[in-house]
C-alpha cells in the first residue's frame, strides 16, 4: 500500500477508535447523557457555655463548654424533580454525656414537582409547633421554648404532604411516632400531625419598615403502646417498682396557634401548645392536660449586626395540680458578624420551678454555618 492510502485510513481510524460499531450506523444519533445530579455539601458547628444555677429541667446544672450541635449534611438535587438530604448529629444533646456518637437527624427523599403538593417520605420534623419547625441556626435565643421541648414530637419516621396555595402553606403526614433513630413503629398505630399557616399581611410600607403578619394552626393525635416522654410529666407504666419510667401509654393530643408580626427592625412571635393526656394505667390521672407559650420580641439596634432579645415562656405538665409549672424570663443578645452563618449568641435566663425556687443561668454560644 503506497504512503498516500495509508494516511487516510490511519485518521479515520483515529476518527472511530473507542466508538461501538452499531453507534455507526447511518439512521442512528448518540444518546443524549443524563442531566447531572447536583450535590451541596454543608454543616454547623454550636460551641456552647453555660454557668450559674442547674436551670429548668432540660440542664443537668454545673459551669460547662459543650457542643451543643456538631452537624454534617449532604442534599442532592435530581433534575426529575427529586431531592433527597442526610444530615449527621455528631453532638446534639443538653445532657452531660462521656461519649459522643454520630446519629442520624434528617434522612428523607421528596419530589418536588408542583408547588401546591410534594410528597417526603424519611425521617424528619413532624410539622407541629411553630418555634419546634424553625431552623437551629435561626433562632433568636439560644434554646426553645420549654414548652415547645416538651410539647412537640420533633424528627419522625413518615411521610407527608406539604405545599402552598396562594398566601396558604400545609404540611401534614403520619409517622411512626417513636423518635429518631428506630425503625419501627411501637403498637401499628400512627402518630398524625398537621399545620397550616397563612401570610395575611405582607409588604405594608411604614416608617418603621415593611410589616407583615403570618398566623398558623397545627395539630396532633396519636395512640402510643410505649413512648419515653419527659419526666415532667409525671408518667410511670411500671407502678410496682419505686421509681417512675416516664413511659406513656394511651392515647394523645395537641393542637397550638402561632402568630409571627415583623416591622422593620422589629420582630414579635407568640405561641400556645396544649396537650391532653390519657395514660391506661391512670397515673398521675386518667387526664393529664398539658400546656406552654411563650411570647418573644426580637430589635435590631445595628441594623443587621446587633439584635436585642426578650422573652417569656411558660409550661405547665399538670393543670390539675397547683403551682406545676415553670416560668422563664430571657434576655439576651446576638451578634452577627456574617449573618446566621457566622454569629455570637448570650442569654441570660432567670427561671421560677414547680419548688418555688428562682434559678440564675447564662448562656452563651458560637455559631459557624458552611
Amino acid at each position: 500500500m503506497s504512503r498516500k492510502r495509508i494516511l487516510p485510513v490511519v485518521l479515520l481510524g483515529g476518527m472511530f477508535a473507542g466508538v461501538p460499531a452499531a453507534s455507526l450506523e447511518a439512521d442512528e444519533t448518540p444518546a443524549a447523557a443524563p442531566a447531572p445530579v447536583t450535590v451541596q455539601w454543608g454543616g454547623f458547628l454550636q460551641v456552647q457555655g453555660e454557668a450559674g444555677d442547674p436551670g429548668d429541667s432540660r440542664f443537668d446544672g454545673g459551669d460547662r463548654i459543650y457542643l451543643r450541635r456538631a452537624r454534617l449534611n449532604a442534599t442532592a438535587t435530581f433534575p426529575e424533580h427529586f431531592r433527597a438530604k442526610l444530615e449527621l448529629e455528631l453532638a446534639g444533646n443538653l445532657s452531660k454525656t462521656s461519649s459522643l456518637r454520630a446519629q442520624v437527624t434528617d434522612g428523607y427523599v421528596e419530589w418536588v414537582g408542583w408547588p401546591a403538593l410534594s410528597v417526603r417520605a424519611g425521617q424528619f420534623k413532624t410539622p407541629f409547633g411553630y418555634e419546634q419547625l424553625f431552623a437551629d441556626t435561626r433562632l433568636a435565643t439560644i434554646e426553645r421554648s420549654l414548652g415547645n421541648d416538651r410539647l412537640t414530637s420533633g424528627r419522625q419516621l413518615g411521610l407527608d404532604l406539604f405545599g402552598t396555595l396562594g398566601v396558604l402553606d400545609y404540611s401534614a403526614g403520619f409517622f411512626n411516632g417513636t423518635g429518631t433513630n428506630n425503625n419501627f413503629n411501637d403498637n401499628g398505630n400512627f402518630l398524625y400531625a398537621g399545620r397550616v399557616g397563612a401570610g395575611v399581611w405582607k409588604g405594608t410600607a411604614t416608617r418603621f419598615g415593611d410589616m407583615a403578619l403570618s398566623l398558623g394552626v397545627d395539630g396532633l393525635s396519636s395512640r402510643d403502646a410505649s413512648i419515653a416522654l419527659s419526666s415532667d410529666f409525671g408518667l410511670d407504666s411500671t407502678p410496682a417498682t419505686p421509681s417512675h419510667d416516664d413511659v406513656f401509654a394511651g392515647r394523645r393530643r395537641a393542637f397550638g396557634v402561632d402568630a409571627q408580626f415583623h416591622a422593620g427592625p422589629f420582630e414579635v412571635w407568640a405561641e400556645y401548645l396544649r396537650e391532653t393526656l390519657e395514660p391506661r394505667d391512670g397515673i398521675p390521672g386518667s387526664r393529664v392536660r398539658a400546656d406552654g407559650w411563650y411570647a418573644q420580641a426580637t430589635w435590631f439596634a445595628i441594623p443587621r449586626r446587633l439584635q436585642v432579645v426578650a422573652k417569656y415562656d411558660a409550661f405547665d405538665p399538670n393543670r390539675e395540680l397547683r403551682e406545676a409549672d415553670t416560668r422563664t424570663w430571657t434576655a439576651g443578645l446576638n451578634y452577627f458578624v456574617r449573618g446566621d452563618s457566622l454569629k455570637l449568641q448570650l442569654d441570660y435566663l432567670r427561671t421560677r420551678l414547680p419548688s418555688g425556687s428562682v434559678q440564675n443561668k447564662a448562656l452563651g454560644r458560637i455559631q459557624a454555618s458552611f
